[in-house]
């Protein structure tokens, strides 16, 4: 077992999320789900939407999806 750090690599399993692309995305399912009157669904997109918006503002381009 080496001690010397830790090997790192890249996961194939690890997607990166465009966050600009998300915001318009979950923007759309946001209007998607208010115009169905489907309230609960409509704010879980929005909150989602707005954490993705204040990333792009603080300059985040990529977020790793897990």
């Amino acid at each position: 077992m080496s001690t010397h750090g830790r090997e790192w690599k890249c996961m194939d399993e690890v997607e990166m999320i465009d966050c600009a692309m998300e915001v318009k995305k979950l923007h759309n399912l946001h209007l998607d789900a208010d115009f169905e009157d489907d309230t609960e669904l409509a704010l879980f997109y929005k909150h989602k939407m707005d954490y993705f918006q204040r990333l792009v503002d603080k300059g985040v381009e990529f977020e790793p999806n897990f």
